[in-house]
């Protein structure tokens, strides 16, 4: 049963689009929006869901429905399999939520208290985990949503990363910058294999 508060920020989200969206409720692991159906998918998470948690999920689908190519997106997931599209979704959630927070300002202390809200639901299942440990992409997800709460650390060599998300303004850079993060993982993962590798050889000798 939607209540009409929800039923208020459904017709807020299709207005903030500036296009007739589908909004559905229903019980997902997240918030999602297909850019080709235009169809914009907010869970019914477990507890009360404040007013700015709302916003937070219509705002920032809102930004994908306004900003994110439908061509693009689906072209790019095929050329790199499954594992790459989690890089663009990153990557473009920096982007994205940039420009939804320009365009409407209202949203940025609903973005704040939306995404403490999370955290304190522990919704990015970061309890009992050591961060830096995470691969850099996990880091730049964690510290572009809920930063303030968890202080994610780069080292020097991983800070223009994140100087380069936060000024990404088209989609093509994001799909460049998550090209250079995806290869410099592949790269990563492959020097530890090779390193596992000698280790292997001097134990058996």
């Amino acid at each position: 049963m939607i209540s009409t508060q929800q039923s208020n920020k459904d017709v807020l989200a299709k207005l903030m689009a500036t296009e007739n969206i589908t909004v559905i409720h229903k019980s997902v692991p997240t918030a999602y929006f297909d850019v080709k159906s235009r169809t914009l998918v907010c869970p019914i998470l477990k507890g009360d869901m404040s007013p700015e948690l709302t916003d937070l999920f219509m705002g920032h689908e809102v930004g994908h429905a306004l900003n994110t190519p439908a061509e693009g997106w689906h072209d790019k997931v095929s050329d790199k399999g499954m594992v790459f599209k989690g890089y663009l979704n990153v990557i473009e959630d920096c982007r994205i939520e940039k420009m939804i927070k320009s365009k409407y300002p209202g949203l940025r202390k609903s973005f704040y208290a939306g995404y403490k809200d999370l955290a304190n639901r522990d919704f990015f299942g970061l309890k009992g985990k050591d961060l830096s440990k995470l691969n850099l992409i996990d880091r730049i997800n964690i510290h572009f949503k809920i930063g303030s709460v968890a202080r994610v650390q780069f080292s020097e060599d991983e800070l223009p990363y994140i100087l380069r998300c936060e000024k990404l303004q088209t989609w093509d850079e994001v799909v460049l910058l998550s090209e250079e993060l995806f290869d410099r993982q592949n790269q990563l993962n492959e020097e530890e294999l090779d390193a596992m590798s000698d280790l292997d050889i001097q134990d058996m000798i």
